[in-house]
């Protein structure tokens, strides 16, 4: 039943983001700046949140073995890209083998962690994405350029969600040591963590609200919506489930390998003169469909493991 609770609140949440989108409330430019402030700000407060607490050998394991799941899954993605999209057209090769690569783990898939998991989620949904927001803005970037972009780790390196979780691992070690942050920074730093989940949604949503059905129904979109939203987290879920891997972490990894294309994905293309329009397809009929597939492999999750 939380389960349940859990998915409505997010539909809700979404469906005020698709009317406003609807409205014009929450338009590209509006929506942009806002992605620009959870970032920014909203995101790393929720991460930094979310290590408030003292190290133990149980969370130490849980973080590695997570870190080395994504890893690993980054090989899986790279072996998919290279076995699927050989014969694929060209102009639509790059998108495609970028959104198997790169997913929205971190705008979608963060607060979904969070609101399923709570605050241990969150943390390993932080640790999830290093290796895919390294390899996104070198390996990924070079899918489009051809080259690999000069200052690209750099760049990774000092993103904020990046930062925070460096900042976050000092603040376990300060708590680890019988030492806590002073109130009025934690509250700040939890009210403005707290509105991570509800804007998230609200910039989903109002993606969605423009995204025309005839558009959805693009024969390609969808089979690479199947891919990535049912096929790869089915998948790793049972390759998980038969490795020594403790359950909390699998099942936040298999969550998180659920989840639709990034909208980097539409970025990149524009940038480096790729088919955006495509790109476009794909971002948005795979964030509208996951709505209903999340949920279910959510579920489909916890029945595998509760064998």
């Amino acid at each position: 039943m939380e389960m349940i609770a859990i998915q409505i609140e997010i539909f809700i949440m979404t469906a005020v983001g698709y009317y406003l989108g609807l409205r014009k409330t929450l338009d590209a430019m509006t929506r942009a700046h806002l992605v620009d402030v959870i970032m920014a700000v909203v995101m790393p407060a929720s991460i930094i949140g979310s290590f408030e607490m003292a190290i133990t050998p149980e969370i130490l394991k849980m973080t590695i073995s997570v870190l080395a799941i994504a890893c690993a899954l980054q090989v899986f993605y790279a072996v998919w890209n290279h076995v699927f999209f050989r014969g694929t057209e060209e102009s639509h090769r790059a998108c495609l083998k970028y959104g198997i690569m790169v997913s929205n783990a971190g705008l979608i898939g963060m607060p979904v962690a969070e609101a399923y998991f709570g605050s241990q989620g969150l943390l390993c949904a932080a640790v999830f994405l290093l290796p895919q927001r390294i390899l996104m803005w070198t390996y990924g970037v070079s899918m489009f350029a051809g080259t690999k972009e000069r200052h690209a780790v750099r760049s990774v390196l000092l993103h904020p969600c990046v930062l925070s979780i460096f900042i976050g691992f000092a603040v376990m070690a300060w708590y680890s040591v019988g030492f806590t942050l002073p109130e009025p920074i934690v509250g700040a730093v939890d009210f403005i963590g707290g509105c991570n989940t509800a804007l998230s949604m609200f910039v989903v949503g109002a993606i969605i609200s423009e995204c025309p059905l005839r558009e959805m129904l693009d024969r390609e979109a969808l089979i690479y919506s199947f891919e990535r939203l049912i096929a790869i987290p089915v998948i790793v879920a049972v390759l998980l489930h038969l490795l020594p891997i403790d359950a909390f972490s699998a099942e936040v990894a298999v969550l998180l390998s659920a989840m639709p294309a990034a909208s980097t994905t539409a970025m990149l293309a524009e940038k480096y003169h790729a088919d955006a329009p495509f790109a476009s397809k794909l971002v948005m009929t795979s964030t509208a469909l996951s709505l209903v597939t999340v949920p279910l492999v959510t579920i489909g999750m916890r029945l595998l493991w509760s064998l």
